[in-house]
């Protein structure tokens, strides 16, 4: 069995080279989320984080600026499920959420080219597909869920638009999908990197993962506890993710195969899965001369 993955989608035109691929030798492509994220969506999220009231144009309702901002994020997520839509029926198309696919733009769009894995379990042939959108939630958010943000929302609000979510809640939820399906065909698939397992931001953003998940991010992991824990009680055959592009890498955990897919520009993951061993490389994208 072979599988396709690619990581955070940055240019959605991109998306063109797979078609050159031989999608059929694939049983299915996998994406670890972050679909409609540009730019703009790291302003937004930091002047959100750092409670920046300046960067609301005076005088402009902060809900309807926040929705007039997103604009070009549902843009690039209509151009993405549009070139997935052309190679869909050469390949299975499975996908998770992540911090910046906002609900509030898969609303507006309503991707039809892809099967989302959240909170389910899905088998293609003998594998077990098991996913689970988002990114930890941040401890403020937790600790004040009615209070508001600079754009009129409160934290609760926030991180249910962010796809944000407890570590106890990723822990149980992925324990109950995989209770009664085989660990070493089961393949974990989630936006967030499990905690300490490439996830590590790069050395100029550590003072912002320390503001965001406090001491626990002082050498600039800002991956998921809980779903490390599960990870380390379930021991499934492969835990695929993206999130933070600077950790792309592979590495083996305990019986897990743990892949960081980075960003897709030209690289993308073959996988290949045999007789219960994984043989996975970072390939890259080879284009036919003019």
């Amino acid at each position: 069995m072979k599988i396709l993955a690619i990581g955070d989608i940055d240019n959605a035109d991109d998306l063109e080279k797979l078609s050159e691929l031989d999608l059929e030798q694939y049983s299915c492509l996998i994406l670890t989320g972050d679909m409609a994220g540009l730019p703009i969506s790291w302003k937004l999220g930091k002047a959100r984080g750092m409670n920046d009231i300046g960067f609301i144009p005076q005088g402009k309702n902060p809900k309807e600026f926040y929705n007039e901002f997103l604009i070009p994020c549902v843009d690039k997520l209509k151009t993405v499920d549009s070139y997935l839509n052309d190679i869909k029926s050469r390949i299975k198309i499975f996908s998770v959420y992540g911090n910046t696919d906002f609900k509030s733009i898969v609303n507006r769009v309503n991707p039809k080219s892809f099967t989302i894995l959240h909170k389910k379990s899905i088998q293609v042939e003998d594998i077990y597909l098991v996913g689970y959108n988002g990114h930890p939630m941040y401890p403020w958010e937790i600790e004040n869920p009615n209070k508001v943000d600079i754009f009129g929302y409160t934290y609760a609000e926030t991180a249910n638009e962010l796809n944000s979510f407890k570590e106890d809640d990723i822990f149980n939820n992925l324990s109950n999908l995989t209770k009664n399906v085989p660990s070493n065909k089961t393949i974990v698939v989630t936006h967030t990197p499990p905690y300490q397992i490439l996830d590590q931001v790069k050395s100029e953003l550590i003072p912002w993962a320390i503001k965001s998940y406090g001491d626990r991010a002082k050498d600039g992991n800002i991956g998921s506890i809980g779903l490390r824990d599960f990870i380390f009680k379930y021991n499934p055959l492969i835990s695929i993710y993206g999130h933070i592009h600077e950790a792309q890498g592979m590495m083996t955990i305990g019986q897990t195969y743990c892949i960081n897919t980075g960003k897709f520009t030209e690289d993308y993951v073959d996988i290949e899965i045999k007789n219960g061993s994984v043989n996975a490389k970072f390939e890259r994208l080879r284009y036919n001369a003019i």
